[in-house]
């Protein structure tokens, strides 16, 4: 391939083109010499690729470009410049404008727009706000009470967002996660001795959920929703049961009940004993 009169536009457009100035080298000849590595030396830094390739007869661009590489030697728009760490100062001006605009509780995008403002990194204007006094750093939480950890303990097994709202209105503020965590730290367990979930009944009477789900919506079993906030692609809200309600529904429709599936321990306890 000849080499064109009017080269490409940038060095990916010519090493996709791959042009050879000459009979391509091939067999023993297709090693570099001595004098093709001294003149690639001498052109590359110079300009690249593009002129090796009158001065390198046999050799492709991409050849030339490889074997540069291999020789760690670098064209003009790609060799290493001293970059110096930029150091940012500040003046009376910027200060006022980003006291200005810390005056009301910046929205999304805000810093970002008055960072380009006041040609300033993001990450320095909030620095410099919280140098100013105008942002409030984050401290961690306070330590928990013992009244918050038995709240905690005492109802584990409800949902996190029902007990968020219990230790709200006792004068407390946590969040669910950190509900959570607490819990696990404590060691509660989860486990309600008066209810069940439609899923937990259905493994107990060995049967699928769904049939539990059934009775629920033909009104034979009653049940509630238990206030979880799971999506519809989490499958819903969990259905709540009350122990004592299965207990009913089981003496009424004995007949759905196959005594060769069903936990027979648990069987046993709650028709013999009932909910405690």
């Amino acid at each position: 391939m000849q080499l064109q009169t009017r080269p490409p536009e940038n060095l990916r457009a010519l090493l996709e083109l791959n042009p050879t100035h000459g009979e391509p080298k091939r067999g023993p000849r297709r090693f570099w010499t001595n004098r093709e590595e001294k003149l690639l030396r001498e052109h590359y830094p110079q300009g690249g690729v593009e002129p090796c390739l009158a001065h390198l007869p046999g050799r492709s661009a991409a050849a030339i470009y490889s074997h540069a590489a291999a020789l760690a030697l670098q064209a003009p728009a790609t060799q290493k410049h001293d970059f110096r760490r930029q150091r940012w100062t500040s003046s009376d001006q910027i200060d006022a404008v980003i006291r200005r605009a810390y005056q009301r509780v910046p929205a999304r995008g805000d810093i970002a727009s008055l960072a380009f403002t006041v040609g300033r990194p993001r990450w320095w204007v909030t620095k410099r706000a919280t140098q100013l006094g105008l942002v409030t750093p984050r401290f961690k939480e306070p330590a928990w009470t013992n009244a918050e950890r038995e709240i905690v303990q005492r109802n584990f097994h409800r949902p996190p967002k029902i007990i968020r709202g219990m230790l709200k209105r006792a004068g407390y503020q946590r969040t669910e996660t950190a509900i959570i965590v607490m819990g696990k730290r404590l060691g509660a367990t989860r486990y309600d001795p008066l209810h069940l979930t439609a899923t937990g009944l259905a493994s107990l009477m060995g049967i699928d959920a769904k049939t539990v789900t059934g009775w629920i919506g033909r009104g034979l079993l009653k049940a509630s929703r238990r206030g979880t906030g799971r999506t519809s692609a989490q499958g819903g809200d969990q259905f709540w049961i009350r122990v004592r309600d299965v207990r009913a529904f089981i003496i009424d429709n004995a007949a759905v009940v196959d005594l060769r599936k069903v936990d027979k321990f648990w069987f046993i306890d709650l028709v013999a004993h009932g909910p405690t």
